[in-house]
């Protein structure tokens, strides 16, 4: 009995070995309802399906929204009109909307939140992005092309938050949990330098809106890009430079003021020449919960 019992023991301690190989190996598999970053930065596919991801940012969830999500969702968008005298809130006064404008806003309402954390989110994307988007094999004209969208992007949350904070801080590359635990503000002009800077390299590679066809639409163009680079020039009180942004729009003559502004909130004309840069609505996939 004594030497089956060690046989057995034996035995035992053999399956409780394999187990563990078993699991050890199971535990070091990649997920797999995601790649790894050493197998997706390969193909031309993925490196436009990280593009997509980054334009989608967390605009879209396709459920009600009560709180600004992104600043370029229909939520995150409308809570900017009703701060201003273009929408009020039905809420009337009492609505946490007012409290941006009127004087009540204090640190402890977190209805801005989202606009500075998914700000970052998407900024942290488009910096992976561009880290990674030159190893893959790709015709170099639509790598160009990436890489000016991405950056157009990402220049975009940082004149948001040089407009709507004043100093945030500038993260232009991948950080590692430590570097990001020591991350300082940059002040607004250091913002504001860099978003002007990172518009005029985009600019060159972007096509023009007329050059986009029905399956681009919505992406970035040399008329978006300009746009924004005007937007920014006449805050910061440039209007010699903002004038030669716009007048450039003007004189590509993509662009007309629709002679009919309903038609333009109407499907059939749901992509008016007026537009400059808009959000596409796509049925059963990306839908505006408004």
């Amino acid at each position: 009995m004594k030497n089956i019992f060690k046989k057995t023991g034996g035995m035992l301690c053999l399956l409780l070995t394999l187990t563990m190989i078993g699991c050890n190996k199971q535990l070091n598999q990649q997920p797999l309802d995601r790649f790894a970053t050493t197998e997706f930065w390969t193909t031309e596919d993925n490196a436009y399906l990280a593009l997509v991801a980054i334009y989608r940012g967390n605009i879209f969830t396709n459920a009600p929204e009560y709180t600004p999500n992104d600043w370029w969702g229909s939520t995150g968008l409308n809570w900017l009109e009703m701060a201003t005298d273009n929408a009020y809130p039905r809420t009337g006064d009492a609505g946490v909307q007012n409290k941006l404008t009127n004087g009540t806003l204090t640190s402890n309402i977190g209805i801005l939140g989202n606009y500075w954390s998914n700000s970052y989110s998407r900024i942290a994307h488009c910096n992976d992005f561009l880290e990674h988007i030159g190893s893959v094999n790709m015709n170099e004209a639509r790598r160009a092309r990436m890489i000016a969208e991405v950056k157009f992007i990402r220049a975009s949350q940082y004149f948001y938050l040089s407009q709507y904070f004043g100093s945030a801080p500038l993260i232009i590359k991948v950080l590692t949990p430590q570097e990001a635990n020591v991350v300082t503000k940059a002040t607004h002009q250091q913002l504001v330098d860099f978003v002007l800077a990172e518009y005029t390299a985009a600019l060159p590679a972007l096509p023009r809106q007329k050059d986009l066809v029905t399956s681009e639409i919505g992406r970035a163009s040399k008329q978006a890009c300009l746009a924004f680079l005007g937007r920014l020039q006449l805050a910061e009180g440039k209007f010699a430079d903002a004038a030669i942004s716009y007048k450039t729009i003007i004189d590509f003559g993509d662009n007309i003021i629709d002679p009919n502004y309903q038609s333009i909130f109407l499907e059939a004309n749901e992509n008016s020449s007026e537009n400059i840069f808009s959000t596409q609505y796509v049925p059963n996939l990306l839908g505006n919960p408004l």
